[in-house]
């Protein structure tokens, strides 16, 4: 037994190197690429040279917008923290916020910790925040880089002076490379905002409100970059279950679910040249509510189904390689996908640079898109299957998810016909192997294997509107070392309607 024990650990062990060695060998063949991509980049042209009056707003009221703002934009990493410590504070009156002298002056003795924080707050919470010190850099004329710097700042002030408790790593990563994937993206969305409506502008980002009273002007930068925005409710039913291996099967059925997904395309996924981070994105944000099927983590979840996403990918550094060839478009380089899905059934999010290739290949008489993603996960999370089904009781405050690192694989592959029907798949693939250390008591630790994947088939109705049909498959297996091997399924099925803007 002892040695059949030993020869398991082993197997583990060899398992956790060659993984840490695969993550090691995207991150290093992603920062080569980071390196040389720009000795081929496409000729500089300054910010002046290619504004426009009709596409750009670099001048406000014949002010000059893109002047640096030094004062303002590292004054963005105070204003935020203040606000939000302020109203937790004494508003609501947090625990965690009743910052004391001694907690600032003593921030050296505070040591970097995992924390218990709600699934929401670590990884939509955080990544706004982040995003707000961001997208005040950028308010302030500052570049991508240097308002990722902000970021870190901004994450590193707060973890260690506004608030009592030890500072977090995963707030750190998810503040600081979040902060840069919502900032950038909600920045570019609303200086067309701004332009279809002044308010959306500030809404989209709320820095605004500090940097244009200290600016005196509106941020600079490019217009009318949005390639595909569309609204699609939808309506779903789901049946899943749990196998545990020493445990009875749980089965849960989800009767129904009402939600709505807004998707954002902004520049041409395809054939995109560029280095500036997030020129092109892509973005899927949406929530639901339903029918729970009375099992859950919590009392809420056991009442009340619920689905809420944000699926993003930016590209950072791209080329296309075949720009003579009219028959395909192509687009390769570094990107970075940032995930969160927090649904009834199954939690993931995860924080990952990596390489990414996109093809659009025309066909006589449709056209193939296709993508493909290979990410190292900076940090990642997924539901920790034994407590959210009560396989192991606990009490306190205890969060039902686990902090991970691995590596992710998305594919996506669309097949539009000559008459407009779409049939479009995506898929996410993950290998996430639990940090030992994020739980020193309830730690699970060990791999696991989420996999969603999507299948859609919609056909035009008029211009704007389509209908259509999907049908979705969450599939886990885990392989724990502190408890039995899991295997997680839901299978959901639904129609839906598409509105085009």
């Amino acid at each position: 037994m002892k040695r059949s024990r030993c020869c398991l650990e082993t197997i583990e062990s060899s398992c956790y190197t060659w993984h840490m060695s695969i993550k090691k060998f995207i991150l290093l063949l992603s920062a080569l690429i980071f390196l040389l991509l720009p000795l081929t980049a496409q000729d500089d042209v300054t910010f002046e040279e290619q504004t426009a009056p009709e596409n750009t707003t670099a001048f406000s009221n014949g002010v000059d917008c893109t002047k640096t703002h030094w004062l303002t934009g590292i004054s963005s990493i105070f204003t935020p923290s203040l606000v939000i410590g302020a109203y937790n504070r004494w508003i609501t009156k947090n625990e965690w916020a009743q910052v004391t002298w001694d907690d600032m002056t003593n921030f050296d003795e505070k040591g970097l910790v995992w924390d218990n924080d709600w699934y929401w707050t670590n990884f939509i919470l955080h990544p706004y925040q982040g995003g707000l010190y961001y997208m005040g850099a950028r308010n302030a004329n500052f570049g991508s880089y240097g308002s990722l710097a902000i970021a870190f700042l901004g994450s590193t002030v707060w973890e260690y002076f506004c608030e009592a408790n030890s500072p977090s790593r995963n707030d750190m990563i998810f503040t600081t490379f979040g902060g840069m994937a919502v900032g950038e993206m909600l920045f570019r969305l609303s200086l067309n905002g701004t332009e279809t409506w002044r308010p959306l502008g500030y809404i989209l980002n709320p820095m605004r409100l500090y940097t244009d009273f200290t600016t005196k002007h509106k941020p600079g930068g490019e217009l009318e970059k949005i390639y595909e925005l569309s609204l699609r409710p939808t309506f779903t039913a789901s049946f899943g279950y749990t196998k545990f291996e020493k445990e009875d099967r749980i089965n849960e059925l989800y009767p129904a679910l009402l939600s709505i997904e807004c998707n954002v395309v902004y520049n041409d996924p395809y054939g995109h040249d560029s280095n500036d981070p997030y020129s092109q994105f892509e973005l899927a944000i949406g929530g639901g509510l339903g029918v729970s099927s009375g099992i859950g983590f919590r009392s809420m979840e056991e009442k009340l189904g619920y689905d809420i996403h944000v699926l993003s990918h930016g590209m950072i550094l791209s080329r296309n390689p075949n720009k003579t060839d009219e028959t395909k478009d192509t687009t390769f380089g570094l990107g970075m996908d940032f995930d969160f899905v927090w649904r009834s059934f199954f939690n993931i999010a995860s924080i990952a640079p990596g390489l990414a290739l996109k093809q659009r290949i025309y066909l006589p008489n449709s056209k193939l898109e296709w993508q493909l993603h290979l990410d190292a996960i900076l940090c990642g999370a997924t539901e920790q299957t034994h407590i959210r089904r009560h396989i192991i009781e606990i009490n306190g405050n205890k969060r039902a998810y686990t902090f991970t690192t691995g590596a992710e694989l998305v594919t996506k592959l669309k097949w539009t016909l000559a008459h407009g029907d779409i049939l479009d798949f995506n898929l996410h693939a993950y290998a996430m192997y639990d940090y030992p250390d994020s739980d020193k008591k309830w730690s699970a630790e060990g791999w696991e294997f989420p996999c969603y994947a999507t299948l859609t088939y919609e056909m035009p109705v008029s211009k704007r509107v389509s209908f259509g049909v999907e049908n979705d498959l969450y599939w886990k297996h885990s392989f724990y070392k502190n408890y039995s091997d899991a295997t997680a399924v839901c299978y959901s099925a639904g129609i839906f309607a598409r509105i085009n803007f």
